[in-house]
């Protein structure tokens, strides 16, 4: 019955089938082949996967992102990192890099980061003389920074559906996501010295001091999720409640951005929309992880890795190399669920550390959502600089070589994501 529901799987997707009726049907086939299973077994796998309580974080830091995205404080946090580095050559693109990583700390969504900032610094860019295709390519890749760097929505996943501590999984994601915008820095200054990028005018310190003290209560939104998960004042899913609170506090008390009721209802109907696809496509993926767990597929897995090595870096190399292919056709949501529950067996028995499995894989789920041909930041970013996929895809391959540089890294040097969960938490 495996092979019924792997065929049925590749139909769904070779014939375009949004990928939670995909899944849903590959895990129904399963339940009415087997005579002995009632088919009330479906819905009750998908009402069980997305009743999780850490679950709740999700649709908490998306409305968190939304709530900064449609009330200005993504213009307030672009105009100080223009301050701080506009006036180098190819100024605008660290202006991405820097404001990707420091609005990483309030969504946890690279899909957020890449819309929201991506609105406002690609037409920056294009009218300062960016090549579109660099424009686009920097701010695809930079938004990988979002997921990676805590609060993150595909750890409180990977925490949720594994059991490993997601405040430890958050403190993981701090020195990668650090080493991430300095490799795209480094990266940008050789492009940027190579093609002659434009600069913004000369440092201004008094500039620099007033931009600052008017984006300073949007900059201390990561420090306030973060000090709180890190003192014990909050868990992370209740650190997504003081994300939307305080969000709403700065856009509507300090900047008082919020004119109307109707700026809060519209940002709370997109993410009811979209946090139900997103559960919609958990519930169908818990379902086929369970008839996937059922059929021992772990097992079989296990069994077939361990037999090619027992090395820790052989066995993550090759799981990341297929989460890389499975990434650029999946959303990662449901490689999450489906397939890290199968692989957790297989991370044990070679002695891979859980925290540091879960944001390398992360950050490789990341590089799919801006690989073609089904990657959605790629879709996004391509639309709002009205680019072809083929032409992102040639201004791309720079930033996908410091991509897979960075996730080198962290494989070969575990202690890159492990070190600070290990300081803070032991």
């Amino acid at each position: 019955m495996l092979i019924l529901v792997l065929v049925i799987m590749a139909v769904g997707f070779i014939i375009g089938l949004p990928v939670a009726f995909t899944l849903g049907s590959a895990a129904l086939a399963y339940f009415l082949a087997d005579p002995f299973l009632p088919n009330v077994m479906v819905p009750m796998r998908l009402v069980v996967g997305a009743q999780s309580h850490g679950l709740m974080a999700i649709p908490l830091y998306m409305l968190a992102g939304n709530l900064m995205n449609s009330t200005g404080l993504t213009d307030r946090i672009f105009r100080f990192t223009k301050a701080l580095v506009g006036h180098f050559a190819g100024g605008t693109a660290y202006v991405n890099i820097i404001a990707s990583f420091i609005f990483s700390g309030m969504s946890g969504s690279e899909l957020a980061d890449a819309s929201g900032l991506g609105s406002v610094l690609i037409p920056s860019m294009v009218d300062e003389g960016y090549d579109c295709e660099f424009s686009t390519a920097v701010t695809a890749a930079s938004s990988t920074i979002g997921p990676i760097f805590p609060p993150s929505i595909p750890l409180v996943l990977i925490g949720g559906v594994t059991g490993i501590s997601v405040g430890r999984l958050f403190m993981g994601g701090v020195v990668p996501g650090i080493l991430l915008a300095i490799y795209m820095m480094v990266l940008v200054y050789f492009i940027s010295k190579k093609r002659n990028y434009p600069k913004n005018t000369g440092f201004s310190g008094k500039e620099l001091f007033k931009s600052f003290i008017h984006a300073f209560p949007a900059l201390t939104t990561p420090v306030v999720i973060i000090g709180g998960i890190l003192g014990g004042f909050f868990t992370p899913t209740e650190a997504g409640v003081v994300a939307v609170v305080y969000a709403l506090f700065i856009a509507g008390v300090v900047y008082r951005d919020i004119k109307s009721f109707s700026i809060i209802f519209e940002q709370l109907v997109k993410t009811a929309i979209y946090s139900a696809k997103i559960m919609f496509i958990v519930g169908s993926a818990y379902a086929l992880a369970w008839v996937l767990a059922r059929v021992q597929v772990g097992s079989i897995l296990t069994n077939y890795l361990t037999d090619v090595s027992t090395n820790p870096l052989i066995v993550l190399s090759i799981i990341c190399l297929a989460f890389l292919l499975f990434g650029c056709f999946l959303n990662p949501s449901a490689i999450i669920i489906i397939f890290v529950p199968l692989l957790m067996p297989v991370i044990n028995a070679v002695g891979i550390d859980p925290v540091h499995f879960g944001v390398v894989a992360t950050l490789v789920l990341m590089i799919g959502l801006a690989t073609p041909p089904f990657g959605l930041a790629m879709f996004i970013v391509c639309d709002i600089g009205n680019l072809s996929i083929g032409k992102f895809t040639k201004g791309m391959i720079p930033f996908y070589i410091a991509l897979i540089v960075a996730v080198i890294t962290m494989i070969l040097i575990p202690q890159v994501v492990t070190y600070v969960p290990n300081v803070f938490f032991g």
